[in-house]
Protein backbone atom coordinates (compact mmCIF):
# COMPACT_ATOMS: atom_id res chain seq x y z
CA UNK A 1 0.00 0.00 0.00
CA UNK A 2 1.57 3.35 -0.91
CA UNK A 3 1.13 6.03 2.03
CA UNK A 4 0.23 9.05 0.32
CA UNK A 5 -0.97 12.39 1.92
CA UNK A 6 -3.16 15.03 0.77
CA UNK A 7 -0.61 18.07 2.07
CA UNK A 8 -3.01 21.09 2.75
CA UNK A 9 -0.24 23.02 3.71
CA UNK A 10 -0.17 24.26 -0.50
CA UNK A 11 -0.01 26.85 -2.64
CA UNK A 12 -3.31 28.10 -4.38
CA UNK A 13 -4.95 25.08 -5.73
CA UNK A 14 -2.09 22.85 -6.06
CA UNK A 15 -1.59 19.70 -3.96
CA UNK A 16 2.16 18.12 -3.10
CA UNK A 17 1.73 14.32 -2.56
CA UNK A 18 4.22 12.57 -0.53
CA UNK A 19 4.23 8.63 -0.14
CA UNK A 20 6.97 6.63 0.88
CA UNK A 21 9.80 5.53 -1.64
CA UNK A 22 7.95 2.43 -4.14
CA UNK A 23 9.18 -0.85 -3.08
CA UNK A 24 8.80 -4.09 -5.47
CA UNK A 25 5.40 -4.64 -4.54
CA UNK A 26 4.07 -0.82 -4.22
CA UNK A 27 5.42 0.13 -7.79
CA UNK A 28 2.62 -0.38 -10.09
CA UNK A 29 0.03 1.57 -7.37
CA UNK A 30 3.01 4.44 -7.47
CA UNK A 31 2.62 4.99 -11.20
CA UNK A 32 -1.20 4.41 -10.72
CA UNK A 33 -0.96 7.43 -8.12
CA UNK A 34 0.99 9.60 -10.91
CA UNK A 35 -1.78 8.62 -13.81
CA UNK A 36 -4.44 9.56 -11.56
CA UNK A 37 -3.47 13.08 -10.03
CA UNK A 38 -2.01 13.49 -13.87
CA UNK A 39 1.30 14.06 -12.21
CA UNK A 40 4.20 15.60 -14.48
CA UNK A 41 6.75 15.75 -11.81
CA UNK A 42 8.61 13.31 -9.44
CA UNK A 43 11.12 15.14 -7.30
CA UNK A 44 13.09 11.57 -5.81
CA UNK A 45 15.38 12.82 -2.57
CA UNK A 46 16.84 9.16 -1.99
CA UNK A 47 19.25 7.07 -3.57
CA UNK A 48 17.99 3.61 -3.96
CA UNK A 49 20.78 2.10 -2.07
CA UNK A 50 22.39 4.21 0.55
CA UNK A 51 25.46 2.79 2.99
CA UNK A 52 24.59 -1.00 1.79
CA UNK A 53 20.89 -0.70 2.76
CA UNK A 54 17.68 -0.60 0.63
CA UNK A 55 16.03 2.49 0.22
CA UNK A 56 13.75 2.60 -2.84
CA UNK A 57 12.88 0.23 -5.48
CA UNK A 58 13.99 1.27 -8.90
CA UNK A 59 10.41 2.35 -10.15
CA UNK A 60 11.80 3.93 -13.34
CA UNK A 61 14.53 2.89 -16.10
CA UNK A 62 17.92 4.64 -15.14
CA UNK A 63 19.32 4.41 -18.50
CA UNK A 64 18.38 6.11 -21.84
CA UNK A 65 16.75 3.66 -24.16
CA UNK A 66 15.83 1.80 -21.50
CA UNK A 67 11.77 0.62 -20.64
CA UNK A 68 10.60 -0.74 -17.93
CA UNK A 69 7.07 -2.03 -17.36
CA UNK A 70 4.32 -2.71 -14.52
CA UNK A 71 1.56 -3.94 -14.80
CA UNK A 72 1.02 -2.98 -18.34
CA UNK A 73 2.44 0.54 -17.68
CA UNK A 74 5.40 1.07 -19.75
CA UNK A 75 8.06 3.84 -18.94
CA UNK A 76 10.72 4.66 -20.79
CA UNK A 77 13.41 6.83 -20.31
CA UNK A 78 14.13 9.39 -23.31
CA UNK A 79 16.72 11.34 -21.66
CA UNK A 80 18.83 12.19 -18.70
CA UNK A 81 21.21 14.80 -17.62
CA UNK A 82 22.27 17.09 -14.94
CA UNK A 83 19.68 19.26 -13.78
CA UNK A 84 22.04 22.06 -14.32
CA UNK A 85 25.72 22.57 -14.76
CA UNK A 86 25.85 24.09 -11.56
CA UNK A 87 23.31 21.32 -9.97
CA UNK A 88 25.58 18.16 -11.07
CA UNK A 89 23.68 16.35 -7.74
CA UNK A 90 20.23 16.09 -9.28
CA UNK A 91 19.50 14.07 -12.15
CA UNK A 92 16.89 14.69 -14.12
CA UNK A 93 15.19 12.07 -16.11
CA UNK A 94 12.36 12.63 -18.87
CA UNK A 95 10.13 10.23 -18.64
CA UNK A 96 7.67 8.71 -21.40
CA UNK A 97 5.00 7.09 -19.76
CA UNK A 98 2.52 4.95 -21.98
CA UNK A 99 -0.50 3.56 -20.07
CA UNK A 100 -4.03 1.64 -21.09
CA UNK A 101 -6.92 4.07 -21.47
CA UNK A 102 -10.22 3.96 -23.10
CA UNK A 103 -9.44 0.07 -24.75
CA UNK A 104 -6.40 2.04 -26.25
CA UNK A 105 -3.27 3.76 -25.17
CA UNK A 106 -2.32 7.44 -23.93
CA UNK A 107 1.20 8.47 -23.50
CA UNK A 108 2.24 11.26 -21.07
CA UNK A 109 5.68 12.80 -20.63
CA UNK A 110 7.12 12.73 -16.43
CA UNK A 111 10.33 14.90 -15.56
CA UNK A 112 12.23 12.87 -12.96
CA UNK A 113 14.51 14.64 -10.65
CA UNK A 114 16.55 12.56 -8.23
CA UNK A 115 18.67 14.54 -5.76
CA UNK A 116 21.92 12.10 -5.41
CA UNK A 117 23.97 13.31 -2.35
CA UNK A 118 21.16 13.80 0.46
CA UNK A 119 22.32 11.48 3.15
CA UNK A 120 18.94 9.76 5.21
CA UNK A 121 18.44 11.40 8.46
CA UNK A 122 21.36 13.98 7.61
CA UNK A 123 21.82 17.36 5.90
CA UNK A 124 22.25 17.96 2.29
CA UNK A 125 25.56 19.76 1.42
CA UNK A 126 25.60 24.15 2.06
CA UNK A 127 24.57 24.53 -2.00
CA UNK A 128 21.90 26.36 -3.50
CA UNK A 129 20.03 23.18 -4.72
CA UNK A 130 16.76 23.06 -2.98
CA UNK A 131 16.11 26.44 -4.44
CA UNK A 132 16.64 26.10 -7.59
CA UNK A 133 15.36 22.88 -7.93
CA UNK A 134 11.82 24.21 -6.17
CA UNK A 135 12.40 26.89 -8.82
CA UNK A 136 12.33 24.54 -11.60
CA UNK A 137 9.00 22.71 -10.40
CA UNK A 138 7.65 25.55 -8.96
CA UNK A 139 5.38 26.61 -12.32
CA UNK A 140 3.43 23.34 -12.62
CA UNK A 141 -0.10 23.33 -12.52
CA UNK A 142 -0.51 19.76 -11.53
CA UNK A 143 -0.04 17.91 -8.33
CA UNK A 144 4.12 17.67 -7.50
CA UNK A 145 5.43 13.96 -5.66
CA UNK A 146 7.68 13.95 -3.44
CA UNK A 147 9.45 11.20 -1.70
CA UNK A 148 12.35 9.68 -0.07
CA UNK A 149 12.61 6.74 1.48
CA UNK A 150 9.99 6.44 4.53
CA UNK A 151 8.08 9.56 2.94
CA UNK A 152 9.40 12.02 6.20
CA UNK A 153 12.43 13.66 7.22
CA UNK A 154 13.99 14.59 3.60
CA UNK A 155 10.40 15.10 1.94
CA UNK A 156 9.01 16.81 4.60
CA UNK A 157 12.25 19.49 4.81
CA UNK A 158 11.38 19.89 1.22
CA UNK A 159 7.93 20.84 1.61
CA UNK A 160 9.22 23.33 4.06
CA UNK A 161 11.28 24.62 2.39
CA UNK A 162 9.00 25.34 -0.53
CA UNK A 163 6.43 26.61 1.98
CA UNK A 164 8.81 29.06 3.97
CA UNK A 165 9.84 30.57 0.44
CA UNK A 166 6.34 31.15 -0.70
CA UNK A 167 5.61 32.57 2.25
CA UNK A 168 8.63 35.24 2.39
CA UNK A 169 7.84 35.87 -1.22
CA UNK A 170 4.11 36.87 -0.65
CA UNK A 171 5.54 39.03 2.34
CA UNK A 172 4.38 37.31 4.94
CA UNK A 173 6.79 36.86 8.17
CA UNK A 174 7.97 33.52 9.32
CA UNK A 175 9.02 34.57 12.52
CA UNK A 176 6.78 31.88 13.85
CA UNK A 177 8.92 28.96 12.67
CA UNK A 178 8.45 26.37 15.27
CA UNK A 179 4.39 26.33 14.87
CA UNK A 180 5.45 25.91 10.99
CA UNK A 181 7.30 23.07 11.87
CA UNK A 182 5.07 21.23 14.15
CA UNK A 183 2.08 21.93 11.28
CA UNK A 184 3.74 19.87 9.51
CA UNK A 185 4.79 17.39 11.80
CA UNK A 186 1.06 17.24 12.71
CA UNK A 187 0.38 16.46 8.98
CA UNK A 188 2.95 13.54 9.03
CA UNK A 189 4.54 12.29 11.46
CA UNK A 190 8.89 12.37 11.89
CA UNK A 191 9.08 14.96 9.47
CA UNK A 192 11.90 17.17 9.35
CA UNK A 193 13.73 14.47 12.12
CA UNK A 194 17.25 15.76 13.32
CA UNK A 195 18.43 19.36 15.16
CA UNK A 196 20.85 19.81 11.94
CA UNK A 197 17.97 20.68 9.54
CA UNK A 198 15.72 22.11 11.63
CA UNK A 199 18.70 24.59 12.12
CA UNK A 200 19.37 24.85 8.46
CA UNK A 201 15.22 26.07 7.83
Amino acid sequence: MIKMMRLSIKRCDQEDHRPCGPLDNTITEFWMMVLQEESETIIMLTNCIERGKFKCSAYWPDRVGETKTFSGIEITNLQIRAMSPDEPSVALSILSVKFPKDGGSETREVRHYQWLDWPDRGVPPIRLTSMELLSRVRGTKKPIVVHCSAGIGRTGTIVAIEYILERMQAGVECAAMCELLKELRNHRAYSIQNDLVRERL
